[in-house]
This record gives structure tokens, C-alpha cells and sequence, in this order.
């Protein structure tokens, strides 16, 4: 339980949104050891998250595809300079703590994992009753079943996945230092144009709540369950409020590029660009299409390099 003053909690959840903010521009690579975590890094990745490369065997065997061995993610700490991600499944707290004891620089809560419980998306009691207030300005009481990870008593920052405006926001409002796109399919075999749906959604949900007038505004704050204050803080900051990166199937030079310009502030690499011919130059071919997706001529020159869109995976 979180017992410290409300002053420590706010100034530690700013501390971990400055800490995530300097992820953006950047890519976050998913890895299966040391050799790709430096490959990473050399293609200076921002951050790597390690993942279990035995999945269908675990699962096999213990019947849950659990977070990745910390023996592995220890080693590749020792291999590189940059932040390392634990994965952890939603709503398990003990592998959360276990995973900030190993001193990793952040936490993905994922639904790529087994969860022990269900998330809360469509679990947790939309009843968002509507009432005048003391002063006789509208409210909202809430009510919701809390699955997910009670981030605010962690010391460091916590990735979670949304999979529209609802979810951004219920995960901003639970702790979460940067909200990722989310997908129910494994990693392996996402489709990547989902991950594109996901993004137009969101980013048409901000333009909404950016160019809401006030009656406007507490009609999304029913629509999304979500208070008010979040939504007039998303107005006037023209953004949400925590980093916003693309997640699932990505490894292609130009898709990275166009997830930049639909309003992204950075992607997480699949593992997939590790299976095909030359990561080393994909990767870097990546981190290109970040810095120049504005510059059609530069991306020409990226497609160029990449063999046409890219060499399909082995």
C-alpha cells in the first residue's frame, strides 16, 4: 500500500515521465541476448527489451508464457550501456518488484504474457454516474475493479499498451510513464496494419479532445470513463502527456517513417528485424527513418539502401 505523502508520489511520477521523455526520436529494440542487445546499441537503439527466445517450449512445459529468465536479462546489462526493459505479465506485482530489484531501467507491463488476471480493459465497471457537483458544476464519480499493477509506489517507470483513447488514458491516470500501441496477437505473428489502426485511432481521438469546446469535453470524459482534468491537461498541452510509442510487427525503415508522421514519438522494434539478412543495416536504416521522415528524398535513399521496402524475413 502507498502511504508516502501525495507531494513524493506526484514528484516521482514527473521524475519517471522526464526519464521516458528522453526516449523520444528514438527506438526501443526487442531482443533474445547479449549479440542483439549490442547490435542494438550499436545502431543506437535507446533502450532494449529482452525476451524469452524459448517461448513455445515454456509454454509447452509450464503452460504460461512468463517474463523472460532474469539470468538473461543480467547479462545483457553487463553487455550494454543503454536502459533495459523488463517484461512483466499485467497485474503481477511480484515479478514487477522482482524485476526493480534487478535494477532494470524500467518495466513493460505486457499483454504479450499471460496475464494471472484479466486486464482491466472491459473487466473494470464502466459506471461513470453523472451528478452535479457542491458547486453546481458537473462530475463524474467513478467505480472501476483495479487489474493492472499499481505503478505510483515503483520507483521506476512503467510501459503499458492501449489499444484506443480509453485505454491512454485509464493507463496515464494508473501511472504508466509511456503508453505503447497494444495488440492481442503474439509478437511473432502480429500484422503490422494493425498497429497502424491502432495509431490513426488514437491520434484522430486526440484531435478531438484538442479541438473539443467544453460541453464537448465532459461528453469524451463520459465516452472515455476518464476525469476531466485529464482531458482539459491533453487540450492544453495539444499531446498527451507521457511519450506515445507504435509497438507490434515493426521493422521496416518506411513503416517506422509513416508511424513518425501520424504523430508517433517512437517505435519498438520487432525481434523480427533480427531474422532477416542484414539487421545491422536495417537497424540503422531504422533510426534514419526516425530522423528523417519529414525529408521524401531522404527516405528515397533509405528505400534505396534497403533493397526496395526491405528484404521479407527469412
Amino acid at each position: 500500500m502507498n502511504i508516502e505523502p501525495e507531494e513524493e508520489t506526484r514528484r516521482r511520477f514527473g521524475n519517471k515521465i522526464s526519464f521516458m521523455e528522453e526516449f523520444k526520436g528514438r527506438t526501443i529494440a526487442v531482443v533474445l541476448d547479449q549479440v542483439q542487445a549490442q547490435m542494438a546499441e550499436d545502431a543506437s537503439a535507446v533502450a532494449v527489451i529482452p525476451i524469452d527466445g524459448i517461448k513455445q517450449t515454456v509454454v509447452a512445459v509450464e503452460g504460461v508464457q512468463r517474463t523472460t529468465d532474469l539470468s538473461t536479462i543480467k547479462k545483457i546489462m553487463l553487455r550494454v550501456l543503454i536502459p533495459v526493459i523488463g517484461r512483466v505479465r499485467v497485474g503481477h506485482v511480484l515479478e514487477a518488484k522482482a524485476m526493480e530489484a534487478a535494477k532494470v531501467a524500467c518495466i513493460d507491463e505486457s499483454e504479450y504474457l499471460n496475464p494471472i488476471m484479466s486486464a482491466y480493459n472491459h473487466t473494470y465497471t464502466p459506471y461513470f454516474m453523472f451528478r452535479e457537483g457542491p458547486d453546481g458544476a458537473n462530475g463524474f464519480a467513478y467505480k472501476m475493479e483495479k487489474r493492472t499493477i499499481p505503478k505510483y509506489p515503483f520507483k521506476i517507470p512503467f510501459i503499458c499498451g492501449a489499444a484506443d483513447m480509453s485505454e491512454v488514458l485509464q493507463q496515464i491516470y494508473e501511472g504508466a510513464s509511456m503508453v505503447r500501441t497494444k495488440c492481442a496477437d503474439d509478437e511473432e505473428t502480429h500484422d503490422a496494419s494493425k498497429t497502424f489502426e491502432i495509431v490513426r485511432k488514437i491520434m484522430g481521438s486526440l484531435d478531438d479532445i484538442i479541438n473539443a469546446d467544453e460541453t464537448r469535453m465532459y461528453q469524451l470524459a463520459g465516452s472515455y470513463n476518464a476525469r476531466p482534468a485529464l482531458l482539459q491537461m491533453i487540450k492544453e498541452q495539444r499531446r498527451l502527456p507521457v511519450p506515445f510509442f507504435a509497438a507490434g510487427s515493426i521493422y521496416m525503415p518506411i513503416d517506422v517513417a509513416m508511424l513518425m508522421a501520424l504523430g508517433c514519438d517512437g517505435v519498438i522494434v520487432s525481434n523480427r528485424v533480427f531474422n532477416i539478412l542484414s539487421p545491422e543495416t536495417r537497424l540503422e536504416n531504422i533510426m534514419a527513418a526516425i530522423k528523417k521522415y519529414k525529408e521524401p528524398e531522404e527516405l528515397a535513399k533509405i528505400i534505396e539502401r534497403s533493397g526496395g521496402y526491405g528484404p521479407k524475413p527469412k
